[in-house]
């Protein structure tokens, strides 16, 4: 069926009878939807591919023992893959049939749908016009650090695999996450769940919170990791030479709350064919954070009087700056008394961080009361016209 695009990463399933049964992810795709968002895929080093429409409306199943094929089709709201259905009959299972229990049970959201609409999703989760319009409501992918070094900027985070438990489940689900921050912030704003219904159906939520909320965001949650002393000197132990430290980090939903996760792997720079090692993992939910050398000890450490209280700054608005740079002064000046050159320097850093950030929002502020004065006079020479013409 050559019409169809074919998912790149197939899964196997094993029945109830121990049959191994490959699922093949497959695409009915167009360039050609009216008045639709273009998007560029890299498909190879040399070739992309263009195209606005994409459905994942067909689950093809591949018996691994006798090669045996089986294309079924899972939207039948696609025209596309409707009007192949009624040129080769023969090819699809009868649209009555469905995907065998012990097999759609464990079909899973496919990442390369959701990569493609979790980059839609950055602009257009609003769809009103004036908002799109404006485009005050934009996202970005959240980012966070894989190094032992804090970045500026840091890594976009991928789309990952993980047990999910929303508020609106009973139970848990294997689902695709990937968390947003607003454009130009750092504090989370949303997180879209990607899951696979019993039948099969894909299932795509997005979970916001408000704009003005303090959900930590993964780069806010790096800057207090880096700031705590007691988790700063465990992982400066892992900081030794010949080793590289690679951090990670998921954002878990579990009923109305997030359990943030982030291992540290090191390897050994000097040995050949090394593998990352599990060094240490931090936890972090609310207003806790804490450490421990696997999940379960850090979970453990983080419901107990090892965790370390961190505090949520908002520094969305010209008065929380300056409340936050008045804070970041008085925490210098300590470290300038008790002599802490290393805390001084962080101080530094963060006072400096803190500066620059309210000069870019003093000039957004002033940029903006000229866009609106500039509107209220074209509005004012709008009705003026009007009601001349009126006259007339």
């Amino acid at each position: 069926m050559p019409y169809l695009k074919y998912d790149e990463k197939p899964y196997m399933v094993i029945t109830d009878e121990g049959k191994l049964i490959w699922v093949l992810d497959a695409y009915t795709i167009s360039n050609n939807y009216p008045y639709s968002q273009k998007t560029i895929l890299q498909e190879t080093q040399t070739t992309k591919l263009e195209l606005n429409y994409i459905r994942n409306s067909v689950k093809v199943l591949i018996d691994s023992y006798d090669g045996t094929i089986k294309f079924y089709i899972t939207d039948r709201t696609d025209p596309i893959v409707m009007a192949y259905y009624n040129i080769y009959p023969s090819l699809f299972v009868n649209l009555e049939e469905k995907i065998p229990q012990d097999i759609s049970n464990h079909l899973v959201y496919p990442e390369y749908l959701y990569n493609i609409q979790s980059d839609i999703i950055t602009r257009y989760h609003n769809v009103q016009p004036d908002v799109l319009y404006r485009g005050d409501d934009i996202w970005n992918i959240a980012t966070h650090n894989t190094g032992k070094t804090l970045a500026k900027s840091g890594t976009k985070m991928p789309a990952y695999y993980t047990m999910v438990k929303t508020v609106n489940n009973q139970k848990e689900n294997l689902g695709l996450i990937l968390p947003y921050t607003l454009y130009g912030k750092q504090n989370l704003i949303s997180y879209i769940v990607g899951t696979c219904t019993e039948e099969g159906n894909l299932d795509l939520k997005i979970y916001k919170y408000q704009a003005n909320s303090n959900v930590l965001g993964p780069m806010q949650l790096d800057t207090k990791i880096e700031e705590d002393e007691t988790i700063q000197k465990e992982i400066e132990t892992l900081n030794v030479t010949g080793t590289k430290i690679t951090r990670n980090m998921i954002v878990v939903p579990i009923d109305n709350t997030l359990l943030y996760v982030e291992p540290i792997y090191i390897r050994y720079t000097n040995e050949k064919n090394s593998l990352p090692t599990l060094k240490k993992v931090i936890v972090s939910s609310g207003t806790k954070v804490a450490i421990g050398n696997n999940i379960k000890e850090a979970i453990l450490n983080l419901v107990s009087k090892y965790a370390v209280d961190i505090q949520i700054e908002n520094t969305d608005t010209i008065e929380e700056l300056t409340e936050a740079i008045i804070k970041a002064n008085k925490n210098l000046s300590a470290s300038n008394e008790s002599n802490d050159w290393e805390m001084v320097g962080k101080d530094i850093k963060k006072l400096q961080e803190l500066i620059n950030k309210l000069e870019t929002l003093v000039e957004e502020e002033n940029a903006k009361k000229v866009n609106e004065q500039v509107n209220e006079i074209g509005t004012l020479e709008g009705n003026l016209i009007n009601d001349i013409i009126n006259g007339i």
